[in-house]
């Protein structure tokens, strides 16, 4: 599909100019301040003319075939236009009204599926139904139906904001700090998809940063390539998702239609791709709009340097750098030394600094004391303290002023500007700071969550990650439990250590198995139908002979007969007992939209407990398993904890790889996977999985 007539079109018809308030109106004046005005045309059937421009009865009547019509209308004339502007050749729609399928109806649904056949028979791109429409920055035109701020005269670039709802990008379109490229509402997102736009943009060299607001997926295939892409020409996505709670989801599902997914595996999906995550929309502008003002320019070390000009600042500083994660930076007694050259006597040379007052419209001393932490090899990035005004201030002027000389000057790390809250943001002053590459971000609290995962992206390099996908196909709806000797089975022949197992069905079986393995041994009913076998009676531990084995057998059988006489079963399942090592469970889960998700967490009877776990996308390699690990809060018992021995990380990561493999090979038939409990042993004596359970899909 080409998007170009959509995104990037020469000549516009907007059908349904109106000069009351609303889509007929917005979209008018969009077109008449558009670059392309001269071939932007009206079009209603009863109106001569609308402000001060000649309005065409019909698309049929235009002068040229335009590249897209902007469509001002109701639900019920939609189709009828579209089809009209196939005939005529025109190449791509906008479609701002609501009552398709977003609605739920049948009649809703009906029409967007003519919608869509009508588009597809003429190759028509069709941005919405159920949308505010587009802005482009770069081509400086505006298809946007809704009320902006938004001035086509500036040439600020770089973000291209992609938003599942309408009322999200139009209040991004109403603030007037953004450095857009794109702005688009993506809508009921049918017909032209939010991975069409992803494919797009990622591709625009006028693109620095994607910023996009998601509900769901429509094609998780063509998501997460558009990720992948994205992180291998080192191009930022920020996503905030909505649909994170189980009502969050449920609402995301009522207003788009689309699948809202496990968050869970979303988040994993994020990770592993490289994207910056917001939690909030205060968060997620601020992120955008700091990472392209930054440009590429990233902090080579996760620590910070924190400037302020009171003790109240620097203290609140200090709590929430802490609170939010945020490494501050150990500077070197030699800085504290060039340091103290720049501010009073009274104050201290430490981070986070106190400067004090003083130094406001003392360029010198201020560009002095940024130079001082930029040479100093333990800060990655530096934050002043930026209180913009409501308008022009001298004070601030000057500090913003020398912000930008001390980068002129050579600061080459990254300088932020943090407001001790969330308040106004002067065009003029924000200019000085944005034109020397330092972002203005948002309030202390979301600043420096921001920080951290500014810190975070910049350590991410995707040659350390397995970027494959394992997109799920077609597989059949109903499953089967194998057994848990045939799942050990099936793991051992995919290099998973387990122990010594073997079936006996009869009373000689079991004595010709217990012959040929180490006590103590474990006997356990052996049954696909029996998941819970301890509950069902179906276990005994510790066996260490011959006789104890056959008495075990009969009271085995006698139990499950009592607790489950339904269940079918296959025998005994005999096996050597594995010495007891710290208890880690390994599973696998298959979303059905993104594929075999690998969990790793504290495993045996806490997991429950403490739901102490970590999930990843398949594959993974040794490097990634290590990093889900180390996401554990019980990381500790396995790294020697109080006088006991660090445990075989190599063995276990090993065995994650190995795992999450074979999920990734059979991504279309393994439902999921339980290994618990894993014992891992010390340093160098390896890993055990005790137990497993596979549910793979059957026809």
């Amino acid at each position: 599909m080409n998007l170009e007539k959509l995104i990037k079109p020469k000549s516009i018809a907007v059908v349904g100019v109106s000069d009351k308030p609303g889509f007929g109106s917005g979209a008018a004046k969009g077109a008449l301040g558009s670059r392309n005005a001269d071939r932007a045309y009206f079009v209603h059937p009863k109106r001569e003319e609308l402000f001060g421009k000649k309005c065409y009865p019909s698309i049929s009547d235009l002068p040229e075939v335009v590249d897209c019509v902007v469509l001002c209308t109701p639900a019920k004339t939609v189709n009828a236009l579209v089809e009209e502007a196939g005939r005529c050749g025109v190449g791509a729609a906008v479609v701002f009204a609501s009552g398709f399928s977003e609605e739920g109806t049948d009649e809703g649904k009906q029409m967007e599926e003519e919608l869509k056949e009508i588009a597809r028979r003429h190759d028509i791109c069709v941005l919405g139904p159920n949308c505010f429409g587009m802005l482009n920055n770069v081509d400086k035109v505006n298809m946007w139906g809704g009320h902006t701020f938004w001035d086509l005269d500036d040439d600020s670039h770089g973000i291209a904001i992609i938003a599942q709802s309408g009322f999200i990008s139009a209040e991004i379109l109403n603030t007037d700090f953004f450095n857009v490229s794109y702005a688009i509402s993506s809508g009921n997102g049918n017909i032209v998809t939010l991975e069409d736009f992803m494919e797009f943009v990622i591709e625009d060299e006028s693109v620095s940063v994607v910023a996009i607001y998601l509900e769901g997926v429509r094609d998780a295939e063509r998501f997460v390539s558009s990720l992948k892409r994205a992180a291998e020409i080192r191009k930022p996505v920020i996503i905030l998702k909505s649909g994170r709670s189980v009502r969050g989801a449920i609402s995301a599902a009522s207003h788009t239609g689309s699948m809202a997914g496990s968050n869970k595996s979303y988040m994993s999906i994020f990770e592993k791709y490289g994207v910056i995550v917001a939690d909030t929309l205060e968060e997620f502008m601020c992120l955008a709009q700091a990472v392209s003002v930054l440009n590429g320019t990233f902090a080579t070390k996760k620590e910070y340097a924190v400037i302020s000009f009171s003790g109240g600042e620097s203290t609140l500083s200090a709590d929430i750098a802490e609170e939010m994660g945020v490494e501050l930076a150990e500077i070197s007694e030699e800085t504290k030394q060039e340091m103290k050259k720049y501010i009073p006597d009274f104050a201290q040379a430490k981070n986070p600094l106190d400067a004090t007052t003083s130094l406001f419209r003392d360029d010198e001393k201020t560009i002095g004391l940024l130079k001082a932490l930029n040479d100093d090899p333990a800060v990655g990035a530096i934050t002043v303290g930026t209180n913009i005004k409501k308008d022009f201030d001298d004070t601030t002027a000057s500090l913003c002023g020398a912000i930008a000389k001390a980068k002129a000057r050579g600061v080459e790390k990254p300088v932020l500007a943090i407001p001790s809250l969330e308040g106004y943001r002067y065009r003029e002053s924000r200019k000085i700071l944005e034109d020397a590459g330092v972002p203005l971000m948002s309030s202390m609290g979301t600043s420096f969550q921001a920080l951290r995962k500014l810190a975070k992206f910049a350590e991410y390099d995707y040659r350390e990650r397995t970027l494959a996908s394992a997109v799920p196909g077609a597989h059949g709806e109903k499953t089967v439990a194998l057994s848990e000797f045939d799942s050990k089975a099936e793991m051992k022949a995919n290099g998973v250590p387990v122990p010594a197992q073997a079936i006996a069905r009869t009373e000689e079986e079991l004595t010709e198995a217990v012959k040929a393995m180490k006590y103590p041994l474990v006997m356990k009913i052996n049954s696909s139908e029996i998941l819970h076998k301890t509950d069902a009676g179906g276990v005994k531990l510790n066996i260490m002979s011959e006789e104890e084995a056959l008495a075990a057998r009969k009271e085995i059988y006698a139990n499950v007969a009592k607790s489950m006489p339904k269940a079918s079963t296959d025998g005994i399942l005999v096996q050597e007992m594995a010495p007891s090592g710290v208890e880690i469970i390994i599973g696998v889960t298959n979303d059905k939209q993104f594929g075999p998700m690998l969990l790793v967490g504290l495993g045996g009877v806490f997991v429950e407990v403490f739901k102490d776990a970590a999930l990843y996308p398949a594959p993974l390699n040794k490097t990634e398993a290590l990093a889900m690990l180390k996401e554990l809060k019980s990381f500790k018992m396995l790294t020697g904890y109080r006088g006991s021995k660090p445990c075989d990380i190599e063995a276990l990561t090993d065995m994650m790889v190995n795992i999450a493999d074979y999920a990734y090979k059979h991504k279309d038939e393994v439902k999921e996977m339980d290994l618990n409990p894993v014992f891992v042993y010390p340093e160098g004596e390896g890993v055990c999985a005790v137990d497993a359970l596979i549910v793979k899909y059957t026809d």
